[in-house]
């Protein structure tokens, strides 16, 4: 086998010629798979000689089977050889194919597009990490939500109150109905629904309009009960129960919990900033078929999270936004692009400073064979590895 190679920008051309000698090898096995199927009167099936196939067989199929088998193998060869990293399809152009004469075809394939660095380690050096400090407002409101996680709740005949555990049930033109259980005053839901709330007594109806930039969205809501929320002291009894000696103990590991947070958040933020800032300073031409193919991705995952958060049918969902699946698609196109953008970059960054993740490696994070977690794993390993060349 000989070959050319062409590029023009990210897209591959490759010109392949396998010899006749070559090539009779595939026609042969072609033939032998091909008379394994052929059923003739006076042989079993699987039986027949070959140069008796030969006489019963198109000859175009022989040469189909042939073809497919070669460009597989020759393919994969090349695959190897070059190393290359596809992002398409191959797209296969028989030339020539005749017996007794080379076999030719063509193969496209666009590839990863190359990425002209800039010094990604200077650019990083200027975004600096930001000192975090957990507040004595902070730690209020932590110890709150862990009060409130073991309040105990009674029925309460009286109106709902700020601060009183409130359970409903809405529905809508476009929502069917479904209930929702949480503490009045705390914005759980849209900005004036909770306030509209406020009152309102058990087996009370009402209809509540919710503001929005397409309609208005009236709400028909019943209150299943209204409960009032009595928080536990901070006793020796609570935090021994929380699994601590002392109340000095459980404040402790809460404020130590809270800056591990705040720190977490804070290097992300960091993380963020740091290829943001790479990204202004790279100059690259974002091949189409990976901004589709996460434009598809965002859509996908807004179709999983309209199901499971707002619980209604896709198509609902695009009443109520008034719009279409292509039309959301196609809203996503410059975050699509930014994130692919940002992909590429951090793959370029791994390939220049050599970083690989061993088996072990991926071992100590999980023991599950279970391939796509594997990679996973793999894949944020050397993000952290990249991270940590570019001080985050």
């Amino acid at each position: 086998m000989t070959y050319e190679k062409k590029q023009e920008k990210n897209k591959l051309t490759y010109h392949i010629t396998v010899k006749p000698q070559e090539f009779d090898k595939y026609l042969s096995e072609a033939l032998a798979s091909l008379a394994k199927e052929l059923d003739l009167k006076g042989f079993r099936k699987g039986n027949v000689p070959l140069h008796i196939a030969e006489k019963h067989l198109d000859e175009t199929q022989v040469l189909s089977e042939a073809s497919n088998h070669c460009i597989e193998e020759k393919w994969l060869e090349i695959i190897d050889k070059e190393d290359i990293e596809a992002i398409s399809a191959p797209l296969v152009n028989i030339l020539k194919i005749a017996k007794g004469n080379p076999f030719e075809f063509e193969v496209e394939i666009e590839i990863l597009p190359e990425v002209n660095l800039p010094d990604y380690k200077k650019i990083a050096k200027t975004v600096k990490s930001e000192q975090v400090k957990t507040t004595k407002k902070d730690f209020d409101k932590a110890l709150k939500m862990i009060l409130q996680a073991n309040a105990k709740l009674s029925q309460k005949d009286g109106p709902a109150e700020k601060g009183d555990f409130i359970e409903i049930v809405y529905s809508s033109d476009t929502i069917k109905e479904r209930k929702d259980g949480f503490i009045l005053g705390q914005g759980q839901l849209a900005k004036g629904i909770e306030d509209d709330l406020i009152g309102l007594k058990k087996g009370d109806k009402k209809q509540i309009t919710v503001k929005e930039k397409q309609r208005d969205l009236v709400l028909n809501v019943s209150v299943n009960s209204v409960q009032k929320v009595e928080l536990p002291e901070l006793s020796p009894e609570f935090v021994k129960n929380m699994g601590f000696k002392t109340k000095e103990d459980f404040e402790k590991h809460l404020k130590e919990e809270l800056q591990k947070e705040k720190e977490i958040i804070e290097k992300q933020r960091k993380k963020e900033e740091v290829l943001e800032s790479i990204k202004k300073q790279t100059k690259l031409d974002v091949p189409i078929t990976l901004i589709e193919r996460e434009q598809q991705a965002l859509l996908e995952n807004l179709k999983n999270r309209v199901s499971y958060e707002l619980q209604i049918s896709f198509e609902e969902y695009l009443k109520q936004a008034q719009k279409t699946e292509d039309q959301l698609k196609k809203g996503f196109e410059d975050i699509a692009r930014e994130r692919v953008k940002g992909f590429l970059i951090l793959h370029a960054i791994e390939k220049k400073e050599n970083i690989t993740v061993t088996k072990e490696e991926i071992d100590e994070k999980s023991k599950d064979k279970d391939q796509n977690l594997r990679y996973y794993i793999e894949d944020q390993l050397k993000k952290e590895k990249i991270f940590n060349i570019l001080g985050c």
